[in-house]
């Protein structure tokens, strides 16, 4: 009878537990640090110490938080042993590292990581499969690939003493080749990125779509109407009054990550949702409207924060529903002048000589002078070189207070050392903080120049 009793108190507290409590974390203070695109090849952590007080503190702040996020943009294998080759099509070079820069990455603390981008196939499939190999056996938690589109969808897990939280990783910038596809009943599905397709209509006034017809018949290039626009240069043109491009989001694809976000949001404490989104262009400060709606369509089916990255530098930040949105947090680490050996590809598309080397390849992507200085690309601006550590505070479920650690990848030293990441002084540090408050302002969020607590630099403070 005791039994009896005692296992019916259990199923009715068991019950209680599972309506009442459902999706209620565990009331704990805990802290969430995002940073935003990694492109290392080169090792690291033999600055983490005194000597270096900049970069030893930026790796304490990662290491101390209970979850760190990165977007991992690079394949990771040994080179020697890897029994694939280069893709045809990559997302703007052959980003490669070895298996030693994934364990300096865990070993700065992170633990959650973004597999969709433009580079995740450089190295094909098998590239793909030899890093997420890897990401499997240190234990590092990775979503947004996978071997078919259900399992890149699907969210990774990380169990934490906050709570579980779920990952959904997505790429709107991918390669054509990259994306993943569905299984069907009779063919498998294919190996690749969780992708949000993008549908562009292009607008042109009277006066444009003359001057198109004008130049296509002048260049005697094949022209058809349909539905009364212009396809020419293998672009549709519709007519209309005035010039416009509106790009909207595959609803297909925006359909089935909301699913996954709902699924995810019952099955864990947490959800973050990531999306790799460069566009409208690496040069774009304003994140695209499709990706703000989209955004903010994530926050209200379940996820706990949004995460963007990929035009490697800054965009604003949104509070969406009590929510965090980043649009973008730049670049963490980026050292895309370093990797070697290179594909014969690299060298084809600057018309090198069949037996160019990595230097040269550098030296003609970012025209160097003749004094060794870069006159194009990223090189020549410091803001891809300058970017955040966001350090989320939640009591719970909420969020209270967030902390902007200003970054500096080292803009202005040689190639050999370009893109290491180290906290900014107070100069630098203060001019990056204004930036991302003047981007964030149009959102409504007010991001104020503060004391570090724990330190004597300037962060920047968002509170509730």
């Amino acid at each position: 009878m005791v039994r009896v009793l005692a296992t019916t108190f259990a199923l009715v507290a068991l019950s209680a537990t599972t309506v009442t409590g459902q999706n209620q974390p565990p009331r704990t203070t805990w802290t969430f640090a995002a940073v935003g695109d990694v492109i290392m090849n080169r090792l690291i952590m033999q600055y983490d110490n005194e000597a270096d007080p900049a970069f030893q503190q930026l790796v304490r702040i990662i290491r101390e938080a209970d979850v760190s996020f990165m977007n991992l943009e690079q394949s990771v294998f040994d080179l020697a042993s890897f029994e694939g080759w280069p893709a045809a099509e990559t997302g703007g070079s052959y980003e490669l590292a070895s298996p030693a820069t994934l364990r300096e990455l865990a070993d700065m603390g992170f633990d959650l990581l973004n597999r969709a981008n433009n580079h995740t196939t450089d190295w094909g499939v098998e590239g793909m499969r030899a890093t997420n190999g890897l990401l499997d056996a240190m234990g590092l938690v990775h979503a947004g690939t996978g071997e078919n589109l259900g399992l890149a969808s699907r969210p990774g897990y990380l169990e934490t003493r906050a709570g579980r939280i779920a990952l959904i990783g997505m790429a709107s910038t991918h390669t054509s080749l990259s994306r993943a596809g569905s299984q069907g009943v009779a063919v498998r599905g294919r190996p690749g990125v969780n992708p949000l397709r993008l549908n562009t209509m292009h607008y042109g006034s009277p006066q444009t779509m003359a001057e198109l017809r004008r130049v296509a018949t002048q260049l005697s290039v094949r022209q058809v109407d349909p539905d009364g626009g212009l396809s020419v240069f293998g672009t549709i043109v519709h007519a209309a009054a005035r010039d416009t491009t509106i790009v909207t989001l595959n609803e297909r694809d925006r359909r089935r990550v909301l699913h996954e976000v709902r699924n995810a949001a019952s099955l864990s404490d947490f959800v973050v949702a990531t999306s790799h989104t460069h566009e409208p262009s690496n040069h774009s400060m304003v994140p695209p409207d499709w990706l703000v709606r989209f955004a903010r369509e994530a926050v209200d089916e379940g996820a706990a924060l949004f995460v963007g990255h990929g035009p490697h530098q800054l965009r604003g930040v949104e509070i969406h529903n009590g929510r965090p949105v980043f649009y973008s947090l730049g670049n963490f680490i980026f050292q895309n002048e370093t990797i070697d050996p290179m594909p014969m590809d690299e060298t084809e598309i600057y018309g090198l000589p069949f037996d160019a080397l990595a230097s040269e390849v550098y030296d003609a992507r970012f025209q160097v002078d003749s004094a060794g200085n870069p006159t194009w690309g990223f090189p020549t601006e410091s803001r891809f070189y300058e970017s955040v550590v966001a350090v989320v505070h939640f009591e719970g479920d909420e969020v209270t207070e967030m902390r902007f650690y200003p970054v500096e990848l080292g803009w202005q030293e040689p190639r050999s050392r370009r893109g290491t990441p180290r906290l900014a002084d107070d100069t630098t540090g203060r001019k990056i903080v204004e930036r991302l408050a003047e981007l964030s302002r149009p959102f409504g969020v007010v991001i104020s120049w503060e004391k570090d607590p724990n330190s004597s630099r300037g962060i920047g403070v968002w509170r509730r």
